[in-house]
């Protein structure tokens, strides 16, 4: 940090707070040198990340695999703010295999953003991962 500074988000007051990851989304910056970054978002978080993560988990349940669960989200600023919840894909005996992706949820609305073409990426990427893992390979836990 030049000269000491640090950055700082005024999160206003709430009656609990959640650590969680920040992630500032189609903003391109150099690979190497010197990089500014200055945050001026404003949003009201209507659904909470523990909320967020219970929808997509009912979602992925109802509509691609009860051997799915969602994960704690990052919160993502980009032309509107959002929680991205990572999607697992779990087996009984083996635990978590891996994320196989991840749905938006709105901060202020709570609408899921996620197509048929998403749902069927999931699909394939929990079907590659099945097909990797055996009992040998497969995590345990």
């Amino acid at each position: 940090m030049e000269g000491g500074k640090r950055s700082s988000i005024k999160l206003g007051k709430a009656s609990r707070t959640h650590a969680t990851s920040i992630v500032l989304a189609d903003r391109p910056i150099p690979e190497t040198g010197h990089v500014s970054i200055v945050i001026n978002v404003s949003a009201r978080i209507a659904v909470s990340a523990e909320e967020a993560r219970c929808k997509v988990d009912r979602f992925v349940h109802r509509e691609i695999s009860y051997l799915m669960r969602g994960e704690p989200p990052n919160l993502v600023v980009a032309d509107r703010v959002y929680w991205r919840v990572p999607i697992v894909l779990t087996f009984p005996s083996y635990g978590s295999l891996g994320i196989v992706g991840s749905v938006d949820v709105d901060v202020e609305s709570g609408e899921l953003n996620v197509s048929a073409d998403d749902i069927a990426e999931v699909q394939g990427r929990a079907q590659e991962l099945a097909a990797r893992s055996s009992p040998q390979t497969a995590p345990s836990g």
